[in-house]
C-alpha cells in the first residue's frame, strides 16, 4: 500500500481573523491530509491558485471587489476539476443558488460553527480519495486497453447492426482506432447462425472462431476478411467479398460447417445467408431482412439453412410492403429505450418529441402491418408501466378511455391509433403537472403555517427545512416559484404585521414587541419597522 496522498487547500476570506482561524482549524484537524495556504484578497488568491493549483478552495461568498463566486469562475478556467466549499454569513437563497450554479461542492453558514465546517471537510476528503482511486484505476485501465480491443470491436459492430450509425462521420468515429475496421467502400455478405440451446460465452466464441477458420480455408482470397459478433443471441459473420456467386457457394459450405458443429459440440446450428453483399450502410436493414426471412420460413431440422430469396413471390408481398419499417425497426427500438427514461424522469417535452417521430412512422403503415403493431404495443407498454408506477390510472380513466390502449384493433386506421396515443400522453402529462402543482402548494402551505406558528423563534432556512423535511435550497426555490416572494420576505412581512398589531393594541414595551416578533436586537427591529411602515414603532404608538 503506497503512502496516502496529501492534498492542497486554499482558504480565502477578506476577514483575516476568519481566514487565519480556518487555516489553523484545518491544520489541526487534518495535519496529514492537507497542505493549507490562506490569503485575504480574491485577486491575491487567484495568483496563489495559479502557482499552487490546490485541490480544494474554501472561500467566503461575499468579498469586496470580487465575490467568491466570481473568483471560483476564474479558477475553473485554470483547473476545471477544482472543488469549492463556500462559507458565508448570509443566509439568503440568492447566494446559495449562485454557489450551486458554480458547481460548489458544499455551502456552509459561518454561524453553523467549527464542527459543521470540519464535517463538511471530512466529506470533501472522502470525495478526493475516491477520485484519486478512480484516476489510479483509470490509468491502470489505459495500460490494458489493448486487451479490450476485441470488446470495442464487438460494440462497434453492434452499433452498425442496430442502425444507430447512419452518417459517414459517425461511421468513421465508430471505426476509429479499431484493428481491422469495417471497410468504408467495399461490400460485405451477411451470414447469420442461431442455436435453440443456450451455450456458454466460451462456446459462443469458439463457434465464431471455428466458422471463420473454416470459411477462410474453403474460400481463400475470395474473402478478404471476416468480421464476427454475437448480436441479439445470434452469430453474425460479415464476409468482405465482391464474389457474386458467394451466397450460392456458401449454401454447400454451411452444410459442412453445420455437420462439424453437430459432431463436435452436439449442437444443431441453423444458418441464414443473405442474397447479396451490401456496404456498411446496408448491414442493419440486411440483417433485419435476413432474420425475418429465417423466421418466416419456419426454420427447422429439415430446413436448417435459409438462402434469402432474390425475388419475392405473391405470398411474400406483405413483407415487401414492409421493407421500410423493417429497416427502421432497430433504431426505433433503441429510441424507445431512451423514451422510457425520459418518461420516468417526467421529461415530457423530450418524451413527446420522440413520441411524435414514432407516431409519424406509425401513421404511414398499412392497416395489418405486424411491424406497426409491434411499434404500438412497445409504446403502449412504456405508457402502461408509467401509469402503474405513478398510480394514476383512476384519475386517467376519468379523462380518457383506457381500453383502446390494450386493443389497437378498435381503431380503423393507424392514424386513429396515433391520435389516441397523443391524447393519452397529453392527459398523463396534465395529471403529473397537477400533482406537481399540488405538491408545491402543500409544501408552501406547510412552510407558511410553520413560520406563522414560530414567528418569535429562529426561522433560518436551515431550521425551516429541518422542520418541514426538505432541503433548504429546494424549499426556498419552491416557495419563491409558487408564492412569487422569498421565504425571508414572507417572514419579515408576517413579523411586521404582528409588530403593528402589538404596537397599536397592547401595552408591551418596544423591546418586548421586538422579542415577540423574533428580533433579539431592538435597534435592528426599529430599523426594519421604519423601512416597512415609514415610521418608528414609538412614532406609530404616539399616533395612536
Amino acid at each position: 500500500m503506497g503512502e496516502k496522498k496529501k492534498y492542497t487547500l486554499l482558504v480565502v476570506d477578506d476577514e483575516p481573523i476568519i481566514s487565519d482561524g480556518l487555516k489553523s482549524l484545518f491544520e489541526e484537524e487534518f495535519p496529514d491530509i492537507f497542505q493549507v495556504y490562506n490569503c485575504y484578497h480574491p485577486k491575491k488568491a487567484l495568483e496563489l491558485f495559479k502557482f499552487r493549483l490546490p485541490d480544494v478552495v474554501v472561500s467566503d461568498v461575499k468579498m469586496p471587489k470580487m465575490t467568491g463566486i466570481e473568483m471560483a469562475e476564474e479558477m475553473r478556467k485554470v483547473k476545471p476539476d477544482i472543488h469549492v466549499l463556500f462559507l458565508s454569513g448570509y443566509d439568503e437563497f440568492d447566494y446559495v443558488y449562485s454557489a450551486i450554479k458554480q458547481d460548489a461542492d458544499d455551502y456552509i453558514l459561518k454561524t453553523e460553527g467549527d464542527a459543521t465546517i470540519v464535517e463538511a471537510m471530512r466529506k470533501m476528503v472522502a470525495l478526493l480519495d475516491s477520485e484519486t482511486l478512480f484516476m489510479e484505476e483509470f490509468k491502470s485501465a489505459q495500460t490494458k486497453v489493448t486487451y479490450m480491443a476485441p470488446a470495442f470491436k464487438q460494440q462497434a459492430l453492434i452499433h452498425i447492426l442496430d442502425g444507430s450509425v447512419s452518417t459517414e462521420a459517425e461511421f468513421k468515429d465508430t471505426m476509429a482506432e479499431l484493428e481491422n475496421p469495417l471497410p468504408e467502400q467495399k461490400k460485405m455478405l451477411l451470414l447469420v447462425g442461431t442455436l435453440k440451446e443456450k451455450v456458454t460465452h466460451m462456446t459462443q466464441e469458439n463457434i465464431l472462431e471455428t466458422v471463420v477458420g473454416l470459411l477462410q480455408k474453403a474460400y481463400g482470397d475470395k474473402i478478404a476478411y471476416i468480421h464476427k459478433v454475437i448480436y441479439r443471441k445470434s452469430f453474425v459473420w460479415l464476409l468482405e467479398s465482391e464474389e457474386e456467386e458467394l451466397p450460392a457457394l456458401l449454401f454447400v459450405t454451411a452444410l459442412d460447417i453445420q455437420k462439424m458443429i453437430q459432431l463436435r459440440l452436439g449442437l444443431l446450428m441453423y444458418f441464414g445467408i443473405a442474397r447479396e453483399s451490401v456496404s456498411w450502410k446496408g448491414l442493419s436493414a440486411g440483417y433485419g431482412s435476413l432474420w425475418t426471412e429465417m423466421q418466416r420460413q419456419a426454420i427447422n431440422e429439415e430446413n436448417s439453412i435459409i438462402l434469402e430469396r432474390r425475388e419475392l413471390s405473391i405470398s411474400d408481398s406483405f413483407n415487401g410492403e414492409e421493407s421500410d419499417f423493417e429497416q427502421m425497426l432497430a433504431p426505433i427500438t433503441e429510441k424507445l429505450r431512451v423514451m422510457e427514461e425520459f418518461l420516468m424522469g417526467e421529461n415530457f417535452p423530450a418524451f413527446m418529441e420522440d413520441t411524435e417521430d414514432i407516431l409519424k412512422i406509425l401513421e404511414k403503415s398499412k392497416r395489418h402491418s405486424m411491424y406497426a403493431l409491434e411499434i404500438y404495443y412497445s409504446l403502449g407498454n412504456i405508457l402502461i408501466t408509467f401509469i402503474n408506477k405513478k398510480n394514476i390510472r383512476p384519475r386517467l380513466a376519468s379523462r380518457i378511455q383506457l381500453m383502446e390502449l390494450f386493443d389497437p384493433g378498435s381503431f380503423v386506421t393507424w392514424e386513429q391509433a396515433a391520435a389516441y396515443i397523443r391524447r393519452l400522453t397529453d392527459a398523463i402529462r396534465d395529471i403529473c403537472m397537477e400533482t406537481q402543482q399540488n405538491t408545491m402548494m402543500s409544501i408552501t402551505e406547510r412552510t407558511k403555517s410553520y413560520c406563522l406558528s414560530h414567528l418569535s423563534e429562529d426561522l433560518s432556512l436551515t431550521v425551516i427545512g429541518q422542520a418541514i423535511g426538505f432541503n433548504p435550497v429546494y424549499l426556498s426555490r419552491i416557495f419563491k416559484q409558487f408564492e412569487g416572494t422569498s421565504i425571508r420576505e414572507y417572514i419579515e412581512n408576517c413579523r411586521m404585521d404582528m409588530a403593528m398589531r402589538l404596537i397599536q393594541n397592547s401595552r408591551m414595551k418596544i423591546y418586548e414587541v421586538s422579542e415577540k416578533c423574533g428580533y433579539q436586537n431592538t435597534a435592528y427591529f426599529i430599523k426594519i419597522f421604519k423601512a416597512h411602515f415609514g415610521m418608528t414603532p414609538q412614532e406609530c404608538r404616539d399616533m395612536r
